[in-house]
This record gives structure tokens, sequence and C-alpha cells, in this order.
């Protein structure tokens, strides 16, 4: 699955980003000031917008490392 401009853009909304700065996907995500409550809105943002469903026992702190470590999580539940 190609990176989608949707994931960029959930990631960006939830973690307060402007929308011109872009996103290096492998900063950690707690460098961008995630925290449990956006992690939870950023799964379910995703779930909604592709129509997938993390797992309970895929969702763990190693999946919200950085950008790359998630969209890695939402490609293997994406055809």
């Amino acid at each position: 699955m190609q990176r989608s401009t949707d994931f960029e853009k959930i990631l960006q909304t939830n973690l307060g980003l402007p929308a011109d700065r872009s996103l290096d996907y492998d900063t950690p995500l707690t460098n961008y000031g995630l925290d449990s409550l956006t992690a939870v809105n950023i799964v379910v943002d995703l779930e909604q917008r592709f129509d997938v469903t993390f797992p309970d026992d895929r969702i763990m702190y190693a999946m919200f490392h950085s950008a790359r470590t998630l969209w890695d999580a939402l490609s293997e539940l994406t055809p």
C-alpha cells in the first residue's frame, strides 16, 4: 500500500502539527507530543478512514513508536 496523504493528515491533526510541516516517518511520535489519549484518537480515525479494525492484541506501544511503525501496522490490515 502506498503512503497516503490521509494517513499523514490524521497524524498531523491528532498531534497538532501544522499541515505544511512534513512528517518524518522515523521520528518517535512522542517527540511530536503523542500521549495515550492521542494514540486512541489516531487508532479510531485510522479505523474509520481505512475501514479496518486493529486487533486488540496488536495495539501496543511499539506500534506507535514512529509514523513508519504505525504505517506498517496499518498496511498489514489493508489489501
